[in-house]
């Protein structure tokens, strides 16, 4: 038997159990009765923005290329004489990865060969295979795949936001780094990242799914016991500090579009975890309250003929960063970014609509509820606690407990001084 922690929703209605096991590995099960798919999930606590760092073999400091989290993330799944991809897919089973700023995560989707694809998992990850050769292959991907997302409207307005806000920070970066940056990537740094970043007190396992908990744990320990020794190493990082004032005001972008792009962004200052996860809900009530289809904002500025889609209002943070940006397509972006400045002013300083909060308030109550029937929305919740280092149902008790005053200390804060915009133009 296993030391067993849980988490329990009573909105919800779901329970997440927790263990550590002896190598240092957590391990998270959330118990979804009466589904038949079941969702695995490997990560690290390793992004893009970690680059300085404690060699774990060799105890000396190393700096890497930006882009090589995201690189390791696509050599992994590379293995000698065959593709982890390929060898999911023979079993019909879904599986694929990501990588963020403080996270990589490898997972899979399956109905019924859960036991082979919890084993095919644990392998992608414990057996690296990197060669100058395929090193150098992938350097022509990768570069291909940077050079389409510089041609990405949506994806450029929101990184220019980021470079705009951010002197230092690795965040103003491509995840996927730049195409000089990752020229000079190599095999021994990748397994430098690798022995550090992917020991096994670094990373966690999320299952989610209707699964014996007890079973599937052994399951995981029987698979990582394979390769595993107990690792007592802490991982070391390191970052520039980050002035507080912003890098540039603006930065304006020509490219060829069909319709212009805007995203303004405020520079915050750093929280922790609980406040970062009370920030991504304050954030989220603020834009059904004030920017969404239901708002006044939308209709006047959609009757102007400003906007013809959504205006994302989205908070993010980590340990290293911190902040709000607000995106939107227009046929006028100069007009559209007047009138959301002008309107964010007003907001700030108006008395908060009560009436309206508690409805949006009892909204998002409901869609939590909700969201209980979704695998994914369950699985990105696991790993946003973990990262984040609250309790499981962390954002259901935010959701439960948040006041009107929060949402005014929220607004309060976007100060000028630390506002920035990008805009993406026509040719």
């Amino acid at each position: 038997m296993h030391k067993m922690g849980a988490s329990y929703s009573e909105e919800l209605g779901e329970t997440t159990f927790s263990t550590t096991l002896s190598n240092g590995l957590e391990i998270y099960i959330c118990k979804k009765k009466g589904f038949s798919k079941k969702i695995g999930l490997f990560g690290t606590k390793y992004g893009s923005v970690t680059n300085d760092f404690i060699d774990i073999t060799t105890n000396k400091r190393v700096k890497v290329p930006d882009g090589i989290a995201h690189f390791l993330e696509h050599k992994l799944f590379e293995k000698e004489g065959a593709n982890a991809l390929d060898l999911f897919s023979k079993m019909g089973v879904s599986s694929n990865a990501y990588t963020s700023f403080d996270q990589t995560v490898f997972y899979f989707e399956t109905v019924e060969k859960f036991d082979e694809s919890i084993q095919m998992l644990v392998k992608l990850i414990k057996e690296p295979y990197f060669t100058p050769e395929n090193v150098e292959k992938e350097q022509g991907i990768i570069g291909q795949e940077i050079s389409m997302y510089d041609d990405d409207q949506n994806f450029m307005v929101y990184f220019n936001a980021l470079r705009a806000m951010y002197q230092k920070n690795p965040v103003r970066i491509d995840i996927a780094g730049t195409i000089e940056s990752i020229s000079h990537i190599t095999a021994d740094m990748l397994y430098t990242c690798y022995n550090t970043f992917y020991s096994p007190q670094n990373m966690f396992l999320v299952v989610v799914g209707d699964v014996d908990i007890e079973k599937t744990i052994d399951l995981i320990e029987d698979s990582i016991n394979k390769y595993e020794v107990k690792s007592n190493s802490k991982i070391e990082k390191f970052s520039e500090e980050e002035p507080r004032e912003i890098a540039k005001k603006e930065i304006v972008q020509k490219m060829d579009i069909y319709m212009p792009g805007l995203c303004i962004g405020y520079k915050l200052d750093l929280c922790s975890g609980k406040d970062i996860i009370k920030n991504e809900c304050i954030a989220d009530i603020i834009s059904d309250m004030y920017f969404s289809r239901l708002s006044d904002f939308y209709d006047i500025e959609y009757k102007k003929g400003y906007i013809n889609d959504t205006i994302d209002f989205i908070y993010e943070g980590s340990e290293t960063f911190s902040h709000l940006v607000m995106s939107a397509t227009s046929t006028n972006i100069d007009e559209l970014e007047k009138d959301i400045l002008e309107y964010v002013d007003k907001i700030k300083f108006e008395p908060i609509d009560e009436e309206l909060f508690e409805t949006i308030k009892r909204k998002k109550i409901g869609e939590n509820i909700l969201s209980s029937d979704s695998l994914g929305t369950s699985y990105r919740r696991v790993i946003d606690s973990i990262i984040n280092g609250v309790n499981t149902y962390y954002d259901v008790e935010v959701y439960n407990n948040v006041t009107s005053e929060d949402i005014k200390e929220f607004l309060n804060n976007l100060d000028e001084k630390y506002r920035v915009t990008s805009k993406i133009i026509s040719k």
